[in-house]
């Protein structure tokens, strides 16, 4: 990510408390967001799921004016600090919704980062299959989410996400990491053909990339 781009993304948060300020700060240091960006078409309509405090939805939304960005969460009190950073900009918009239950409306494209994780795994291949549907033809779901492999980087991964959940802000059913193959196959079910894009880092986590292209 350039620094021009960070700068202007973490602007954008300048009117929240500090707490949030500081998490956002730390989600753009632990989660390489500016690798999903390459996937997504750089003009359309993108429905970011889970965006949280809204960093994946506003990166799209700056890397692309021609992009016009929802972003949905469940949580009412993340969505609502979201659109504090709106401002006057007409390409993005953010509102309470649910994955399970996605807006009556087509998009170009899809994008949800390290959410999926939080949902057991016959309502995650529930949502693919809703996502699918809701893509146009020759859209894309752009999804983030952890492998198993290695296992070194698995365990650090879920161990943090077991203590955000547990004593952190993030909200969930539990931890339901689906293994490559099996993320695989339910794209697969879902209608989606499949493609898997490794994230090597420094950072110790197990990142990867899943690319869903709707026929």
């Amino acid at each position: 990510m350039s620094d021009n781009i960070r700068r202007t993304l973490l602007e954008l948060y300048d009117p929240l408390p500090v707490s949030d300020r500081l998490f956002v700060r730390i989600r753009l240091l632990l989660s390489n967001l500016y690798q999903l960006e390459h996937y997504v078409p750089k003009e359309g309509t993108i429905l970011d799921i889970g965006c949280g405090h809204g960093v994946l939805s506003n990166l799209l939304a700056v890397t692309s004016p021609q992009r016009q960005v929802l972003g949905i969460d469940i949580d009412a009190k993340k969505i609502a600090l979201a659109q504090r950073t709106v401002g006057n900009r007409r390409n993005i918009q953010f509102q309470v919704g649910d994955a399970a239950f996605l807006p009556s409306r087509s998009f170009h494209a899809v994008t949800i980062a390290d959410v999926m994780y939080l949902i057991p795994p016959d309502t995650q291949r529930a949502i693919l299959t809703s996502i699918a549907c809701a893509l146009e033809p020759n859209g894309v779901l752009v999804w983030k989410t952890h492998s198993h492999q290695p296992y070194w980087k698995y365990a650090i991964t879920y161990a943090q996400e077991w203590l955000m959940t547990k004593f952190g802000p993030t909200q969930g059913a539990g931890i339901f990491f689906m293994d490559t193959e099996e993320s695989l196959q339910s794209l697969r079910n879902a209608g989606l053909n499949p493609i898997v894009v490794l994230m090597p880092s420094p950072r110790p986590y197990s990142d990867i990339l899943f690319i869903g292209c709707k026929s």
